[in-house]
């Protein structure tokens, strides 16, 4: 669990991270820089960006600005988590989760809503692994059940159980570096675009064809292209999202998401098992099964 606010005024989250034992999800971001830039380091194959500081730079979102947004979304998640009972009530309270993010893009400004390059079809980074906590999986199996008919998710399942064999097959430290579409990914579109997980949501650049070159090189710095001012507000609510359930006694381990997606797909018991505070995914699933 990532410890509260007070003690992050004197320390850096990135090694909150660490000291809590969050750094295997691979979420690394300092909601106390300055300059709107978070530590460089991996998510997962997405990097956290050392960004172009020309990138809306005008429109900074500032160390206060964030520690109340964090804040914020800790405050209006927690009781939705305490009168939590029933299966029910844990996807309207993720459904707040996933819609407070999106409106936090959308309450950006619009200078910096302009720097976003992303648009349907461009789909590069559907292609790098994608590091995820159980709840996120859960909210995208329940938008899968509800939205594909048999066909659909007979084919998606199938797909999903592909891409598990795959990564099971990697040896440690290969996942990060892999590329493969998503299996969700059609015709270069999110097939579950409203279920998409959180890293998903948070993740913008402002020029599409660096992310096409670097998904063809990996060499090339996709870091360059982030937006600073946008990944902030984005990486704030994400945390405050996280912190939340983590501190109510949930799941908080890392999963990838491809595979952990199919075995909430395939087994009924996940959802029960999170609900009991339990391990929703085996560690099969982990984002890094290494001992």
């Amino acid at each position: 669990m990532i410890p509260p606010v007070r003690f992050l005024e004197s320390t850096s989250l990135g090694h909150v991270c660490r000291l809590a034992g969050v750094a295997d999800s691979g979420r690394f971001f300092s909601l106390l820089s300055e300059d709107n830039q978070p530590p460089a380091g991996p998510i997962g194959s997405l990097f956290v960006p050392a960004p172009r500081r020309s990138v809306c730079i005008s429109a900074r979102f500032s160390v206060p600005q964030r520690l109340e947004l964090f804040d914020a979304t800790i405050a209006e998640l927690t009781p939705r988590l305490r009168r939590m009972r029933s299966p029910h009530q844990l996807m309207a309270a993720l459904r707040w989760s996933m819609e407070t993010m999106d409106r936090t893009f959308a309450e950006a400004p619009p200078g910096v809503r302009a720097g976003v390059a992303c648009h349907s079809g461009c789909s590069s980074c559907c292609h790098v692994p994608v590091d995820v906590q159980a709840h996120e999986v859960l909210f995208a199996a329940d938008h899968i059940l509800l939205h594909f008919s048999p066909a659909e998710l007979d084919r998606a399942i199938a797909q999903l159980a592909a891409h598990r064999g795959r990564v099971a097959a990697f040896a440690p430290g290969e996942r990060d570096a892999s590329r493969q579409p998503c299996a969700l990914l059609q015709a270069d579109a999110c097939s579950i675009y409203a279920g998409r997980p959180q890293p998903c949501r948070a993740h913008h650049t402002s020029d599409a064809a660096v992310c096409s070159a670097h998904l063809a090189d990996p060499a090339i710095d996709i870091t360059q292209v982030y937006i600073p001012a946008l990944r902030a507000r984005m990486f704030a609510v994400m945390y405050g999202v996280d912190q939340a359930i983590e501190a109510a006694g949930y799941d908080e381990r890392s999963y990838d998401f491809g595979s952990a997606l199919h075995e909430a797909l395939s087994n009924s018991f996940c959802l029960v098992a999170w609900l009991r505070h339990q391990s929703a995914f085996p560690d099969s699933c982990l984002s890094d099964p290494s001992p």
